[in-house]
């Protein structure tokens, strides 16, 4: 976690959060088969997607699960942003954090729409609620050391 202190700015993937899924084992919504969630579904009705930290866009694609989706590394960290409607970014394109990359949609396998949201460290599922309460709190604590 030592990569986190080198974060200066961040931001939450949506400007509001509300969870309606969370990470790790559950029952399917759609198949009804126990499995591993590796991200979180996050309420949405098209709303902007923000980068969360700065990085690279090292995809945009479409698949058949994640719907429209993009993936943004910064050398350790991937971060995926799944089930879009619309995307503002290109591969290889640069990007700060809090920086707009898309609007939420219902594309793909899904029952209605929102934001599927994933974090790998070093290729690696994470939790990403703690990933994202752990880069806030220290965010928070850069600010106050601060003179």
């Amino acid at each position: 976690m030592n990569r986190l202190l080198l974060i200066c700015c961040v931001c939450l993937p949506l400007r509001q959060i509300q969870l309606t899924s969370g990470y790790g084992y559950r029952i399917h919504p759609i198949t009804g088969k126990y499995a591993f969630h590796s991200g979180i579904d996050l309420r949405a009705r098209s709303d902007t997607v923000f980068a969360v930290m700065a990085g690279t866009i090292s995809a945009v694609g479409y698949d058949p699960y994640l719907g429209l989706f993009i993936r943004l590394n910064d050398g350790d960290f991937g971060i995926t942003y799944g089930h879009l409607s619309q995307v503002f970014v290109l591969p290889d394109d640069s990007v700060a954090a809090c920086h707009s990359l898309g609007v939420t949609g219902r594309t793909g396998r899904v029952t209605g729409e929102h934001l599927h949201f994933s974090v790998a460290f070093h290729h690696h599922p994470i939790d990403p609620l703690k990933f994202l309460l752990d880069i806030q709190n220290l965010n928070q604590k850069n600010k106050e050391t601060k003179p």
